[in-house]
């Protein structure tokens, strides 16, 4: 079965909205499955949740100053089950999507001016290190 998405185009000069076929999705991709065929199970990426952890403890021993959400390493321990588990299944599932970054200028050390330091928030620093280390395993 298929299921076809419409988006109305924006009123012309003869008429209402005429509306037009964007997406064709076949049903079997929006969870629904025949018996004799093999849905993909699991998730996207084999991300661990002792990877998370162990990402977790490095970037806490590094201290650190809080990201654009303001949100401190003792503001992130607050809730810190619930914090770690978000990280985990949007970086598992592969919808992880980094927040901004907080720009920050120093002074640079000869002189001559400042450049733009970006801080990360805590959450996207632990999901950086989870990165960083699965790369430096491969």
């Amino acid at each position: 079965m298929m299921i076809l998405l419409l988006d109305a185009v924006g009123r012309g000069a003869k008429g209402p909205a005429q509306p037009r076929f964007v997406h064709v999705i076949n049903q079997a991709w929006l969870g629904r499955s025949r018996v004799d065929e093999q849905r993909p199970s699991g998730r996207a990426f084999g991300i661990s949740k002792q990877e998370v952890w162990q990402a977790y403890l490095k970037v806490r021993a590094n201290k650190g100053a809080p990201g654009a959400d303001g949100c401190s390493i003792e503001v992130f321990e607050k809730d810190l089950k619930n914090n770690l588990y978000k990280i985990w299944n949007r970086m598992s599932s592969g919808s992880y999507f980094p927040p901004a970054v907080l720009a920050v200028e120093i002074p640079k050390p000869h002189g001559g001016g400042t450049r733009i330091l970006g801080v990360p928030t805590v959450a996207d620093r632990i999901a950086q290190t989870v990165v960083a280390v699965r790369w430096r395993r491969r």
